[in-house]
């Protein structure tokens, strides 16, 4: 057993030093790919000093544990601040952000405090650890408010792609919130075991480390294919989003809502709205945004926003695929089409993937497209 842990110890460190070699390099998200090396790399550290003194290099070992002990109670932290700059929401690193990694520096003064007093005095040595030990508590705690803050954040901002984006697929971080309840399970384990061989209320097995590492693993290679795959969206999204906030900050300081934009305004903008789409067809284009519409209109995005939320009780992704599905239902009933397969129909209609255009026909005419297809071939051969 001691020989398989030694073993995926050194793998899981290989694997970490790859990603974070990759991360490092990469052009694109460089600043929240920091953040993430971090987490990885404390992770991972972790396990590597166990490691090195199972096999008798203390010295590193305890040099390792002073730097990345401590950095557990900011796992919650670095995942926060990794889904801030992911999802465009992040501004620019302050000197006041350094309050997020207090707790980190206090513990790693008493870190090196406690290794100080462990040459002589034990008394002062065994104050030094229970106050870490405390600390580690509200560190570990610290981190779990983070994660679940980052979830919160992840569901926000899926909320506000429906607001602002007709392809949401392009822009979705499903895969991130993936990644965090990894990182939350991964960090509960890591927690209990801790606590439990601190108190010894059980006996240590490597259960909960096997456990552990294959999650790691799991987190390594998963954010890997992720962070390689996915294109870079975060600057689009932060400049949509930036643009929103600041046309939605000036309206209600005007209290647009209730007084910048009354009744018959809304009406006139509905009607230009329903002509413009008839006529342009701009949902042909699968990446359209709110803010390309209302450039097209020449409507302020956050008047636009208003009608399609107050008016048509509807956020602009269903607006958008609302006529989509209308041009492939119109597309499907031409008898001309007939031979069209089901992905070309889908691209005609102004969406970008077979899977969405599949679930959204479905929510819309409670049919598959295939099914509603099928439906008019019965319907002509019942008529003929």
């Amino acid at each position: 057993m001691r020989s398989l842990m030694d073993f995926l110890t050194i793998f899981v460190v290989a694997q970490t030093s790859l990603l974070v070699f990759i991360l490092f390099v990469m052009k694109r998200n460089k600043k929240a790919n920091v953040f993430f090396g971090l987490f990885i790399a404390i992770l991972s550290l972790n396990y590597f000093s166990m490691f090195l003194h199972g096999n008798e290099f203390d010295l590193p070992a305890l040099i390792i544990t002073i730097f990345s002990l401590p950095g557990i109670s900011i796992i919650g932290v670095l995942i926060y601040l990794y889904t801030l700059n992911m999802t465009g929401t992040a501004g620019k690193f302050r000197l006041k952000d350094l309050a997020h990694f207090v707790i980190y520096i206090v513990l790693l003064g008493v870190s090196f405090i406690g290794w100080y007093l462990s040459k002589g005095n034990p008394d002062k040595f065994l104050f030094a650890k229970n106050f870490f030990l405390l600390l580690m508590g509200v560190g570990l705690t610290n981190s779990l408010v983070y994660i679940i803050i980052s979830f919160l954040n992840l569901r926000k901002y899926n909320n506000n792609l429906e607001k602002y984006f007709s392809d949401i697929d392009r822009y979705d971080m499903s895969w991130l919130k993936k990644l965090t309840a990894l990182s939350l399970l991964f960090f509960i384990i890591w927690n209990a075991e801790f606590w439990i061989l601190y108190f010894e209320l059980i006996a240590r097995k490597p259960f909960g480390l096997l456990l552990n590492m294959g999650l790691l693993l799991i987190i390594i290679f998963s954010s890997a294919y992720y962070l390689i795959n996915k294109p870079d969206i975060t600057s689009e999204t932060k400049e949509m989003l930036d643009e929103l906030e600041v046309e939605k900050e000036k309206s209600e300081k005007e209290k647009y809502a209730k007084q910048n934009i009354d009744d018959i305004m809304k009406k006139e903008y509905l009607g230009r709205i329903r002509k413009y789409m008839d006529t342009e067809k701009p949902y042909l284009n699968e990446n359209v945004t709110i803010k390309d519409l209302a450039s097209g209109m020449d409507i302020p995005s956050h008047h636009l926003s208003i009608v399609i939320n107050d008016v048509l009780n509807m956020n602009f992704y269903t607006f958008i695929n609302e006529y989509r599905i209308k041009e492939a239902i119109k597309i499907l009933n031409d008898p001309e089409n007939t031979d069209a397969n089901i992905l070309s129909i889908a691209y005609r209609s102004g969406f970008n993937s077979k899977s969405t255009f599949n679930s959204v026909f479905k929510k819309i005419t409670h049919k598959t497209p295939s099914e509603y297809r099928n439906s008019l071939s019965n319907t002509s051969e019942l008529a003929s």
